[in-house]
């Protein structure tokens, strides 16, 4: 974009342009040229100040109105900052659900889990993906493949996985 001083008379018969930087039109009388410095800082410090407040003069951009946010991540993947966490998958157990090494999984332990959610339990001793299934009041867990069946002292949901993503080479 332009910054275009458009200096005039009253009549507009006679019309200079400077071009500057930015996308205002500035239009002073001729009759108060040549600008002294502390005129010039003066205007610079409106246009500053229409560009800060949005009070800006001149035409609309065409594309006003059809700006795009950024996308933030956070406020898409994560709902309760405060409970949840990354875990990374370090092997290929869970490939049948879709999911491969690398990939990333966003876990959030307020949520109580349901039947048929992917969720991260600690049996044995290890952190496991599994997609937990309800079936007449009993629960297992599973991988596709195997089925674990929960050992109260054993076993414990760490929270419902609910995203992943991937990252590509």
């Amino acid at each position: 974009m332009c910054l275009h001083f458009v200096v005039s008379d009253t009549n507009l018969d006679d019309v200079h342009n400077l071009e500057i930087k930015f996308g205002f039109v500035y239009t002073l009388p001729y009759s108060s040229f040549p600008l002294t410095p502390k005129q010039m800082y003066s205007i610079m410090k409106d246009m500053a100040h229409g560009i800060k407040t949005g009070k800006t003069t001149g035409f609309a951009s065409p594309s006003q109105g059809y700006e795009e946010t950024n996308i933030d991540l956070n406020e898409i993947l994560i709902k309760n900052p405060s409970s949840t966490y990354l875990f990374k998958l370090d092997s290929e157990d869970i490939s049948n659900l879709e999911l491969s090494k690398g990939s990333v999984l966003v876990v959030d332990r307020s949520r109580t889990p349901v039947s048929n959610q992917l969720v991260i339990i600690r049996h044995e001793g290890h952190f496991l993906c599994r997609l937990m299934v309800k079936n007449k009041g009993k629960t297992i867990f599973t991988n596709g493949i195997d089925e674990i069946e929960p050992i109260p002292e054993e076993t414990e949901i760490i929270g419902v996985v609910t995203a992943s993503f991937k990252e590509y080479p």
